[in-house]
């Protein structure tokens, strides 16, 4: 569970995102699905202390801790409710999802046993009909688990190595910081790269 404060000040870059007042990735856009901002953490000692202690959650040495993306996604009104599963990018081992706006009914789905393994692909990659017979049926399978997250919670999966997605985002703002150990940065995205041995 995230602190008040830091609780505070996400909710206070949604607004600053949803006004126009935040830097908004106007490459990363998908049409139709999500807008998404680059997130700037409110202090140096915010991010460290962030950092120290997804260190110890993921394993990851806080010295080789290496942020591959720090993006808020806001979802589109009109977005699809049940879109393709997919897995990061190779550089994102480890999402780590902040809710910040979860409309009823939204969660993050994960599927742990489905196809698991590492994208080794420097984009992300999608589940489809041709691997998996059947996909638009996938979130009936025992294989999807719903997180039911809300604000404040953490949450933090395997990124690039399970398929995942989530359901129902129409109007859900999530910031996802995306993560690895190896101190790949494709985005160039990594506020600790200075500090990274």
């Amino acid at each position: 569970m995230l602190d008040d404060d830091f609780r505070s000040y996400l909710a206070m870059f949604y607004m600053k995102a949803t006004s126009g007042a935040a830097d908004e990735k106007k490459d990363w856009k998908i049409s139709g699905k999500k807008r998404q901002f680059l997130f700037e953490f409110p202090s140096l000692q915010a991010s460290r202390t962030f950092r120290d202690g997804m260190a110890g959650l993921t394993g990851i040495a806080p010295d080789r801790f290496t942020i591959s993306e720090r993006h808020l996604k806001v979802y589109d009104e009109g977005a699809e409710p049940w879109p393709a599963p997919h897995k990061d990018r190779a550089a994102s081992e480890i999402s780590i999802g902040l809710p910040v706006r979860i409309p009823q009914g939204s969660t993050a789905c994960v599927f742990p046993t489905l196809q698991f393994g590492a994208n080794q692909e420097e984009r992300a990659v999608f589940l489809t009909d041709r691997d998996h017979p059947g996909a638009e049926h996938v979130y009936r399978n025992e294989e999807a688990v719903m997180l039911h997250e809300e604000f404040g919670d953490v949450i933090a999966f395997l990124g690039s190595s399970i398929f995942h997605e989530r359901v129902r985002p129409a109007g859900a703002a999530i910031l996802y910081i995306k993560v690895n150990g190896t101190g790949r940065d494709p985005l160039g995205e990594n506020i600790f790269a200075a500090e990274v041995a």
